[in-house]
């Protein structure tokens, strides 16, 4: 029994030892960070150097700048959890702007992915553009991969030269979307969702009710899927010196071609190694062929000391981006707590004359929604607001942009999808018919257990719980109608209905006013208040640096997640997705869905 006792005692002090440690282990690597961070070391760049652009971190619209160039997932790589590594679109476009002006930067070599992680068409837009930009500056871009997806080969496409390996592969097949259902899924464990919907195609709610999309659904994402293609298909086919109509030949034919057959129909230049193209490079900048390029990566450049101007004068630009919810905001979650905070902040500060509201959101909760955009409003009233729409502004997304002086969108950005819905669950069935629980229900009056999952509702209920949602719809209509200078609201709600829009459509129909990126935007806002030629940026929230993610990471519970080396990564991702796309009980305004157009 002894033995026992010690055993059990010693084995409890390693794992309490263990829990303290690690923490602990961190706080200590966050001292080296700090000291790093700390150090007065300024990066500098050498004549004939040639930025290395590899985008394979996920991008999110504002990032902190790291003091080092660092991955930490190499240093200490994690069974659970993913790379906290993350990249800035905002900084992303400043740099590269930099690097065009900057006479010791000679050209890109841009080395891209399968895939870029975690980044939306407009995303890969607004990078493509300003590499574009880049590109006038007289300065080259070569780019090579061994493997291309879409997304990767439209950035690819704005080289001068692309280069690949003969055994490598490019996908370029058209877009697809596989939307997942779980209307089986709660046959199977007798959960009944109570569904409480306005709009003809305010579908997010189909994947808990219906096995297949609606007419009304697959109308509506063929429409703005089929714009998507367009946007890409031409500004392809105009950096290759394609015609849209051969672009969209390749798709059907190519399917998953080789580096010949991608040579054959023009989508690359050359097809050879990775040394060949450092070959070319060393040619192009006037190197010998033993001399060794200098490559300095984007998040090193990132550091190399700004050239933007002082001013007392400011212009706010407010990232809200991620689901919207009550409270504060997080990891891929924009609370409306701290984004009315931050709204309020710019809105009584003097010295900023201006505030541009970078919007990348599918929507969420209806109340969290409304907070923001009652600050919107109030901000309207003392200074130009203008919105500037990232991937995503639809339903919630688009209900807090709607007031803003000025929206901007890219033409393949989403957004619309104004609609609200509701969702219950009847969850006594599956206690009872699966675990054999029952229940008892007690009131002091007649409706107290309204919404609670195991108390099944009453018509009347129902009924009232959707007049609710009618009128939540109303609110959304009327916000859009004054928001937008709509003649009334039945105009609003011919084009609302719960429809989702391209930006290329939604100019059409008067839900934003111009085509452009956050730059564009900033522009705007600077013109209407006047200060065109004197101003400077602030970004808020501040966001988190890489030591202060990854200790946050370990405080969570580390089950949410897990490394795609896990032999089991594909499974738990499945199910992770099923986790975050069935919405708890409430009422949302939400787009059709997490659609990934691949």
């Amino acid at each position: 029994m002894n033995f026992f006792k010690s055993f059990f005692a010693s084995f409890l002090a390693v794992i309490v030892a263990f829990l303290i440690g690690i923490p602990f282990l961190f706080i200590i690597i966050g001292g080296i960070f700090s000291a790093i961070g700390s150090s007065n070391e300024v990066v500098t760049v050498n004549p004939k150097t040639v930025l290395h652009l590899k985008l394979n971190t996920p991008i999110v619209e504002n990032a902190a700048i790291e003091p080092v160039d660092f991955n930490f997932d190499k240093f200490m790589p994690l069974p659970i959890g993913g790379s906290t590594s993350k990249m800035g679109l905002f900084q992303i476009r400043q740099a590269l702007k930099q690097a065009s002006e900057d006479k010791n930067i000679e050209g890109i070599y841009l080395n891209t992915n399968v895939t870029v992680p975690a980044s939306g068409w407009t995303t890969m837009k607004a990078i493509r553009d300003a590499l574009i930009d880049f590109k006038a500056s007289g300065k080259f871009i070569y780019a090579y991969s061994e493997v291309y997806s879409e997304n990767s080969y439209y950035l690819a496409s704005v080289a001068d030269k692309i280069y690949m390996p003969a055994v490598g592969s490019i996908e370029f097949n058209g877009f697809g979307a596989t939307p997942m259902f779980y209307t089986g899924l709660f046959e199977k464990i007798d959960l009944e969702p109570k569904i409480f919907k306005v709009g003809t195609f305010k579908s997010a709610v189909e994947p808990y009710m219906l096995k297949k999309m609606s007419d009304a659904n697959r109308l509506q994402t063929e429409k703005y899927m089929g714009d998507l293609w367009k946007i890409f298909s031409q500004e392809v086919s105009v950096s290759r010196s394609l015609t849209p109509e051969e672009i969209d030949d390749i798709a059907q034919n190519l399917i998953l071609g080789r580096g010949t057959d991608a040579k054959k129909v023009r989508l690359i230049d050359e097809v050879a190694y990775e040394n060949t193209v450092f070959d070319e490079i060393r040619t192009k900048i006037g190197l010998e062929v033993d001399d060794k390029i200098t490559f300095m990566s984007l998040n090193k450049y990132m550091r190399v000391p700004s050239r933007a101007k002082a001013s007392k004068n400011k212009i706010a630009v407010i990232f809200a981006e991620g689901g919207i919810q009550s409270g504060k905001s997080s990891d891929g979650v924009m609370g409306s707590e701290t984004i009315v905070d931050e709204l309020r902040k710019a809105r009584k500060d003097k010295s900023v004359k201006a505030i541009v509201f970078r919007v990348n959101s599918r929507g969420g909760s209806a109340l969290a929604s409304d907070m923001i955009a009652e600050e919107v409003r109030l901000c309207s009233e003392e200074k130009p607001i203008i919105a500037s729409m990232g991937d995503y502004a639809a339903s919630g997304g688009y209900y807090i942009s709607a007031k803003c002086d000025k929206i901007y969108a890219q033409t393949n950005t989403i957004t619309g999808s104004i609609g609200i819905f509701g969702i219950l669950y009847n969850t006594r069935n599956t206690f009872t018919n699966n675990l054999g629980i029952t229940f008892d229900e007690v009131e002091t009056h007649e409706h107290a257990n309204i919404g609670h999952p195991n108390y099944p509702m009453t018509k009347a209920e129902e009924a009232f719980i959707q007049n609710m949602i009618h009128e939540g719809y109303s609110t959304f209509i009327n916000v859009v109608k004054d928001g937008r200078g709509f003649a009334d609201s039945a105009s609003v709600d011919q084009i609302a209905q719960g429809r989702v829009w391209s930006g290329l459509e939604a100019k059409n129909i008067n839900l934003i006013d111009e085509f452009g990126d956050l730059d564009d935007a900033i522009e705007a806002a600077a013109k209407m208040a006047n200060i065109e030629d004197d101003y400077r940026i602030i970004r808020t929230p501040k966001v988190k640096s890489l030591y202060e993610e990854l200790l946050n990471d370990m405080l969570e519970t580390t089950s949410d997640k897990i490394s795609q080396q896990h032999p089991l990564y594909e499974e738990m991702k499945t199910l992770e997705t099923i986790k975050k796309e069935i919405p708890k009980s409430g009422v949302y305004m939400l787009m059709p869905y997490t659609l990934e157009i691949n």
